[in-house]
């Protein structure tokens, strides 16, 4: 690894965004951007009722996307891979009206349930434009997350509550943690945002200093008791992925792998023995749960039978319960992403996800390779695009055991890597880094462009 050295021409750069109009500009939309972030995640409606009786969330994406696109530094039409992609998806969606069997619910729920995920790409792009303020979205999206795990784990330990159960077999059910009353997800949900915010703790909060690595050693612990709590085995499972990622980056390769072996024997070794046949049903035929195990998988069959039955087209955005219900009987969504696309807009929306998919990953991949290059370890950006690697990896399996097409993580996400990739190659021009052929591909992003214009 190249460290960026102090020179004239390449000096080190904690931000690599000084104060310009472009970050005067989308002041207020930002602030409003956090607002909305904590209000979407915690659920502030629901907690209040006279926010939801104004439809707070509503108001705040009216007032921030009025902000963006009245804003002069903003030019819809110079997109990003990535950006095309997701509007693509959405034109089609549209186009595709009349040939969908449920145009109706594509109009009502479908479409709207689809911008509710995807402004999450088009704020942090937009917004989410330099270090300082990568750092607050970060912290506001880790601490409101955690705040979503701790708040059960704390109703659990103190009036015992869980609030969902699964069937074990012969007519007995065993209770498992979800999220609290005003947070409406079901434990695999749960079991979702606890990995979502381990690697982010583990890379971007951890290495600050002594207290915060203690503080993350109590957090984590935390963290694994309400997993076991949820009795998820897609969360294990996204659990052993992060370990794999983590142990796949680390140079502590033999100390990683004697911890965790030790972790995992002991916390088997205190669990139930409804937990340990849980969670054995993974691998083995024999436990108790087993059936439902392989429930799951046929379910993914039956999922992508139902796909089939509109094979190309789709039955419209947002109709897979529908589908589902009319084809097979079953009334839910589908819980593979993969299936639940398909099911909804067909193949030919499959390739638009699948294509905004590569570009996301093109950009994490990209921001990795420059920042392990040239970045010390230390740099906030560096540690970032690391927990953002491992998360996709991670959110890369859970997309087998849940659905999301319209949730906000794959959005969220997208925008981030665009705003790291962004954040990494403005760094590297501004001290004269980047090759002659990186600083080419760095013309393309029209974001990294006219901030770097802006700067100049």
């Amino acid at each position: 690894m190249t460290n960026v050295t102090a020179t004239k021409s390449q000096r080190p750069l904690n931000n690599p965004f000084p104060q310009n109009a472009a970050l005067t500009d989308s002041h207020l939309a930002f602030t409003l951007f956090m607002i909305y972030l904590v209000s979407f995640f915690l659920h502030l409606p629901a907690r209040f009722p006279p926010l939801g009786v104004i439809r707070f969330d509503l108001i705040l994406v009216g007032l921030i996307t009025f902000l963006i696109l009245s804003s002069k530094f903003t030019n819809i039409f110079r997109l990003d891979d990535a950006s095309k992609y997701l509007l693509a998806i959405f034109i089609y969606a549209i186009v595709s009206l009349p040939l969908v069997q449920w145009p109706g619910s594509v109009i009502n729920t479908g479409l709207i349930a689809f911008i509710k995920g995807a402004i999450f790409y088009f704020f942090t792009v937009n917004l989410v434009i330099g270090e300082r303020r990568l750092k607050l979205t970060i912290i506001v999206f880790v601490v409101c997350n955690l705040i979503r795990v701790i708040e059960p784990l704390m109703l659990h330990l103190t009036t015992g509550y869980l609030g969902s159960k699964t069937h074990l077999g012969g007519g007995e059910f065993a209770s498992r943690l979800s999220g609290a009353p005003s947070d409406i997800i079901n434990p695999n949900g749960l079991a979702f945002v606890i990995a979502t915010v381990i690697p982010f703790l583990h890379y971007v909060f951890s290495q600050i200093n002594k207290k915060a690595f203690f503080l993350y050693l109590v957090l984590i612990s935390l963290l694994m008791y309400t997993m076991v709590l949820t009795l998820s085995r897609s969360g294990i499972l996204a659990l052993g992925i992060i370990a794999l990622g983590i142990w796949i980056k680390s140079s502590r390769k033999l100390l990683l792998l004697v911890l965790g072996g030790l972790v995992v024997i002991f916390v088997f070794m205190n669990l139930s023995e409804i937990q340990k046949d849980r969670y054995l049903s993974i691998v083995s035929d024999d436990a108790r749960q087993s059936a439902s195990a392989t429930g799951r998988i046929q379910g993914w069959f039956d999922d992508f039978e139902v796909a089939m039955n509109r094979p190309i087209i789709g039955h419209g955005l947002g109709t897979s319960m529908e589908a589902n219900w009319n084809v097979r009987g079953v009334n839910q969504v589908s819980h593979i992403l993969w299936a639940e696309i398909w099911q909804e807009i067909g193949l030919i929306g499959l390739l638009f996800f699948v294509l905004y998919l590569m570009a996301m990953i093109k950009n994490f991949i990209g921001a990795g390779r420059l920042a392990r290059r040239y970045l010390s370890k230390d740099d906030f950006v560096f540690r970032c695009v690391e927990a953002m690697q491992v998360w996709l990896l991670m959110n890369f399996l859970f997309s087998f055991a849940s659905y999301g097409l319209k949730s906000y993580e794959w959005y969220f996400f997208g925008g981030l890597s665009v705003t790291v990739l962004s954040l990494v190659k403005l760094k590297l021009d501004e001290s004269e880094q980047l090759t002659n052929a990186e600083r080419s591909q760095f013309e393309r992003f029209p974001l990294a462009r006219k901030l770097s214009e802006r700067n100049r």
